[in-house]
């Protein structure tokens, strides 16, 4: 069963926060407004063109209502927290006939918590620009400049599920006879972000849902592939411009 907060409301968007019960299901449809939706907790899987994306906290989702769409939520349900475009819609100044793109990188990160920490503070300009500047990027920080080998592609999964210190990207280059040097270089041009910056930026992502519970801080930091809590304080500033502290501060403020 939906439950929606509103926290802020203008006179060409609105954000709200949205709880899903668990295993809650929507049969395709297309949304009464463009949004951009930023996943708190839980996951769900999203079916419309091109094809089916599993979100998972820290994700986020570039949609435009002329995007059709089918969703299943997971056995926790999903809180998701949205700006929708109630006016001149951004969207429109694409040529995609339905927009849909799925972004899990620092970028989007630092703007998703951008626009709920300006809608909690009442700040309409912040939120609206925050919201903008993840429309108008449009992906383009994920989108290959370059057709990545196979196995830059698995490095690239590899890192979203285990830390960097786990993984040796050296020895993965010289098992596919390139040089590691060459490796962060055709990372960078194939996904727009050096290895260091997305394997930051999936860190945090997996340390996003733990932090909306009461876990402690350190238990979080290790759980996500942290070396310590002081290590993930150091990288949360890095990526989204703030403490895990004040980020769940700013979670517990929006969920509730």
């Amino acid at each position: 069963m939906l439950r929606k907060k509103v926290v802020m409301a203008a006179k060409d968007l609105t954000v709200a926060v949205c709880h899903y019960g668990p295993r809650e299901r929507h049969a395709p449809h297309n949304d009464t407004h463009s949004r951009v939706s930023f996943l708190i907790t839980g996951g769900y899987r999203e079916e419309g063109h091109p094809g089916a994306i599993q979100m998972r906290p820290g994700h986020v989702l570039l949609k435009s209502h002329r995007a059709k769409h089918a969703d299943q939520f997971g056995d926790e349900g999903a809180c998701i927290a949205a700006i929708e475009f109630t006016a001149d819609d951004p969207f429109l100044q694409t040529t995609d006939t339905a927009v849909w793109r799925q972004c899990a990188d620092g970028f989007a990160l630092r703007h998703a918590s951008a626009f709920l920490e300006s809608a909690l503070a009442a700040d309409q300009h912040a939120t609206r620009a925050a919201g903008l500047d993840l429309v108008a990027a449009n992906g383009d920080n994920q989108i290959a400049t370059s057709i990545p080998p196979a196995w830059l592609a698995r490095l690239r999964e590899e890192l979203e599920q285990c830390s960097l210190a786990t993984v040796d990207v050296g020895r993965r280059a010289k098992a596919v006879g390139a040089h590691p040097a060459h490796a962060s270089r055709l990372f960078r041009r194939c996904f727009g972000a050096s290895i260091t910056e997305h394997a930051q930026a999936q860190s945090v992502r997996r340390a996003l849902e733990p932090l909306a519970s009461t876990a402690p801080l350190s238990e979080v930091a290790l759980a996500a592939g942290f070396y310590d809590q002081s290590h993930m304080t150091r990288v949360f500033r890095r990526v989204v411009g703030r403490t895990p502290g004040a980020h769940r501060a700013m979670l517990a403020a929006a969920a509730g």
